[in-house]
């Protein structure tokens, strides 16, 4: 399927219509057949690297633990169907058809988990990066937004240590992005505890949750935090970046990942 498609449109230029054609992005319902029809989940998605979506989607939701547990994945794209198959996690699994918290991303973003009890432990350090690469990993990541300069319809998300990008995504949802880079991960089999996750979008609790559950352990933006985002990030030991825009940046919790940042800021003894 395309990711874009061109639609017929009227531009007003100086008050006058003129006949044009724009690029738009497209977007799909996919089913998520989980376990062998036992549970089904639809998600709105760029009907992109649809097998790193469903993965990382269960993963966020911890209703897959490990690598060995997934049995398979199969992709029917003219059904806008996913099947996943394997052992999973029986009670996070319930959760999906019996409990549900509304997100703030578009595509009825959400989690089927209690935001304040994530169910892991506070995050060890993992990682310590200065601000100026994390500016350069920033200008990197905008390099690779091709959809975004197409259509302005998508949001980005990258996977990165600090020698440089390890995974990218674009979707149409800031959350099914995030998904994508942790399901590529956790099926290549890479290492997500020494990593950073850099998206467009705000950062938000459900966001935070998703984070937590796969490992990362620093979430970056060149937009806004949340209340509830930071209350979640300072609780597991999450660090948070946002508003970063070149050598300028926020940090809200979990400090000592950013290099200089601990009693070296204006202000501080």
């Amino acid at each position: 399927m395309d990711l874009t498609q061109d639609c017929s449109i009227y531009r007003f230029e100086a008050g006058r219509p003129v006949a044009a054609t724009d690029k738009v992005i497209t977007e799909a319902r996919i089913e998520l057949d989980i376990g062998d029809g036992r549970y089904r989940v639809s998600l709105l998605c760029l009907p992109h690297d649809l097998e790193a979506l469903a993965v990382g989607f269960l993963v966020g939701e911890t209703v897959l633990r490990r690598r060995e547990d997934l049995a398979g994945v199969e992709v029917r794209p003219e059904a806008g169907q996913v099947l996943v198959r394997g052992r999973f996690d029986e009670e996070a699994l319930e959760g999906l058809s019996r409990q549900w918290t509304r997100g703030t991303g578009c595509g009825s973003g959400g989690t089927s988990r209690l935001l304040a009890a994530a169910g892991r432990m506070p995050l060890a350090a993992g990682l310590t990066i200065g601000p100026d690469r994390l500016g350069e990993l920033t200008e990197m990541f905008h390099a690779r937004a091709a959809l975004w300069r197409e259509t302005g319809g998508v949001h980005a998300c990258a996977l990165a240590s600090a020698d440089g990008l390890v995974g990218f995504a674009e979707d149409i949802g800031r959350h099914n992005a995030f998904d994508k880079i942790i399901g590529r991960a956790f099926l290549d089999n890479i290492n997500i505890s020494d990593k950073l996750v850099l998206t467009t979008g705000r950062i938000s609790a459900e966001i935070v949750s998703k984070a937590i559950a796969c490992g990362a352990r620093m979430l970056v933006s060149r937009s806004a935090v949340t209340s509830l985002a930071v209350s979640l990030a300072r609780r597991y030991n999450l660090t948070l970046v946002g508003f970063l825009r070149g050598r300028r940046l926020s940090v809200y919790t979990a400090y000592h990942r950013i290099a200089g940042a601990c009693g070296q800021a204006e202000g501080t003894t």
